[in-house]
């Protein structure tokens, strides 16, 4: 007896020690790939910015306007890709681990499948945009949107795949040979050619998405011969996009849409000015946006692990982390938006300063939002995330004669820093309200022990 009370104590003991060990080997991957997230934002941030910088030193503020609504297309349709691929994946992988390859596989036949018809759709926005200005939009124009939205959606599935698989190493790897990739060519373009057209460069985008793509994607490819899911993808993906979807919708709405009737009503060269000043703020914004690559995993593991006040120590410890160094970016730019907008666009962008300063003051109002947003994700109660945006969308549409008339331009930046207000005080109202009434909603497959003990 004493010697079988000894045996099942040193099997005890090992299996503590191979707990402990793979728990620190997870650790030490979740911040390897926390390293590699803020490095390839980095690169992924410095490029769209490179990239701003390229086609307004190289076209006229006209053309630059004209690629401002492309990108504003093409970031509407990898937002809807977000919300029905990419980030129900990183939920799914964050509760439940050990996916299976044929699920990323036929994960990614649905990536492609769902690129181009976003590509098709934001080729025929930009056709319908050019049609109600009364312009006759260049097919070349209008097929190069397309392929870029198709090619860009397809990279950013990728992106999230290698991030959720703790393979950052991999992502940065991709994101830096596609910048480089697009520096090079669109350098030996101009050089060859001595002029350059926003339609080439739009091109240029999108073939070295699709170059730099290939290498990540070929690993899945044998995966997919062995038979496809697709099936299963839309039933487990369904329930956490079915809120998700409308978000982005009402996001647009709310942001996206205020630029697209500037420039409709106001012309190409507003537009300019307007995205100058977005881009310089966007480069701030898609910084934040790493944390996509991080967050939503870790907070459904610390609400599995350590409950609401786990996730909350979770999110808390970001906000701070985040919070302070972006406050002074984002002061800086405020202080310094005359002399940003010079320097790196132009002295025909001076007249925007003003809304810079307006749109630098909502990158901690997003900041602050998306945090309380992933609690709210994790708990897989993406309808509140909803309601959010649709009080948003409200706010914005209440205030927006007023602003627009009265300030124009500045207007509509103000227009977005109240949308933002407002979805940021209804997610921080439903977090107050479950406090007082101390009701807490976990998602399913929650344990009893973390639901009810570790409040």
């Amino acid at each position: 007896m004493h010697g079988a009370a000894l045996a099942r104590r040193l099997v005890e003991a090992l299996s503590a020690a191979r707990d402990i060990a793979g728990l620190r080997a997870r650790l030490s991957g979740q911040a390897g790939n926390a390293l590699f997230s803020t490095l390839d934002q980095a690169a992924v941030s410095g490029f769209n910015f490179l990239t701003g910088i390229i086609v307004a030193r190289t076209v006229d503020i006209g053309s630059f306007g004209r690629f401002a609504l492309v990108m504003i297309a093409v970031t509407l349709a990898q937002s809807v890709h977000n919300a029905l691929i990419t980030a129900p994946m990183m939920t799914i992988v964050g509760r439940r681990q050990g996916q299976s390859r044929s699920y990323f596989a036929s994960l990614l036949v649905y990536a492609a499948l769902l690129s181009v018809g976003g590509g098709m759709l934001v080729a025929a926005f930009i056709g319908g945009l050019f049609a109600a200005r009364g312009d006759a939009a260049p097919p070349e124009f209008i097929a190069a949107a397309g392929c870029v939205a198709a090619a860009q959606n397809m990279q950013f599935t990728l992106r999230r795949l290698l991030f959720a698989r703790t393979a950052g190493a991999a992502a940065l790897r991709m994101d830096l040979g596609r910048a480089g990739l697009f520096v090079v060519t669109a350098a030996a373009w101009r050089y060859g050619r001595g002029t350059t057209t926003v339609e080439e460069l739009l091109w240029i985008l999108a073939a070295t998405a699709a170059v730099t793509s290939l290498p990540a994607l070929r690993p899945y490819l044998r995966f997919a011969k062995r038979g496809l899911h697709l099936g299963t993808v839309t039933r487990r993906h369904g329930p956490l996009s079915r809120w998700l979807l409308p978000v982005v919708v009402l996001t647009f709405g709310q942001e996206q849409a205020v630029w697209i009737i500037a420039g409709v009503m106001l012309g190409d060269a507003s537009m300019g000015g307007l995205r100058a000043s977005q881009y310089l703020v966007g480069l701030v914004l898609l910084f934040l946006s790493s944390t996509e690559n991080v967050i939503p995993v870790a907070a459904a593991r610390a609400l599995t692990g350590g409950g609401e006040r786990g996730l909350h120590r979770y999110l808390g410890s970001v906000a701070v982390a985040i919070g302070l160094p972006i406050a002074g970016v984002t002061l800086a730019m405020a202080a310094g938006a005359p002399l940003l907008l010079r320097l790196v666009f132009g002295t025909a962008y001076d007249p925007y300063a003003g809304c810079l300063r307006v749109l630098a003051c909502t990158v901690l109002l997003v900041l602050l939002r998306d945090l309380i947003a992933h609690r709210f994700r994790a708990m897989e109660r993406t309808g509140v995330i909803f309601g959010a945006f649709a009080f948003s969308l409200a706010v914005s549409l209440a205030l927006a004669y007023p602003l627009l008339t009265r300030w124009g331009l500045v207007g509509a930046a103000l227009l977005i820093l109240c949308g933002h207000m407002a979805s940021l005080a209804y997610l921080a109202c439903n977090v107050a309200t479950e406090r007082r009434s101390g009701r807490w909603a976990y998602p399913p497959g929650t344990s009893r022990s973390v639901a009810a003990g570790r409040k």
